[in-house]
């Protein structure tokens, strides 16, 4: 079951491009659903790497009082979670270790 969204009732829009947008998406989301197998290691990589920028980067809770403050302790955290996966720790064991420290 598929429903569109109530803009496709809007005179003045290209339905018929809105549908095909509509149509593709929903082939796509049914093609990966059916694959999910495919894409479980990558989402348990993806999972560990937040882990380790929540814990082991201490972002799980930031406690700033001003935007700027937030934004520079978010760049820091971002920019050594990129180093450290620079640094070669890119495997799921190793993000593990990394978040557990």
């Amino acid at each position: 079951i598929f429903n569109y969204k109530l803009e496709i009732f809007n005179p003045k829009k290209n339905t018929e491009k809105i549908k095909k947008l509509l149509k593709r998406l929903k082939n796509e989301f049914l093609e990966k659903i059916n694959n999910w197998e495919k894409y479980k290691p990558i989402r348990g990589k993806i999972e560990d790497f937040f882990k380790l920028c929540k814990d082991g980067l201490n972002m799980r809770d930031i406690h700033k009082y001003t935007h700027d403050s937030v934004k520079r302790t978010v760049y820091l955290n971002v920019f050594l979670a990129g180093l450290i996966t620079l640094q070669g720790y890119t495997t799921k064991t190793a993000l593990q270790k990394l978040a557990e420290m």
